[in-house]
């Protein structure tokens, strides 16, 4: 048990991505809010983001919240929850 714990626990290699210019923000504001997810069921399931977050965590950082970065923001959850959402499939049934 505790070797799975270990595991589970240990850090993955660093991969390198390349960022757009015109996301730069928008990952900033979305690493900056990454543990607030809004869960449902007694499963705990992420369903999406607690947009409320949002504007506190931009105006600390000194970032712009309008339209567009929202919705770059939203793009990065949606593809956020799509990986949760695989890495749960391949989860077996009854194991955290």
């Amino acid at each position: 048990m505790a070797a799975r714990l270990a595991a589970q626990a240990a850090p993955t290699p660093a991969t390198t991505i390349e960022i757009m210019p015109e996301n730069w923000d928008a990952m900033r504001l979305f690493l900056a809010v990454e543990t607030q997810w809004r869960r449902a069921g007694i499963a705990g399931i992420a369903v999406g983001l607690d947009y409320g977050v949002l504007p506190m965590a931009a105006g600390a950082m000194g970032i712009e919240l309008d339209g567009d970065l929202f919705g770059r923001v939203r793009v990065m959850e949606h593809a956020a929850l799509a990986a949760m959402a695989a890495r749960d499939a391949r989860r077996p049934r009854g194991r955290p």
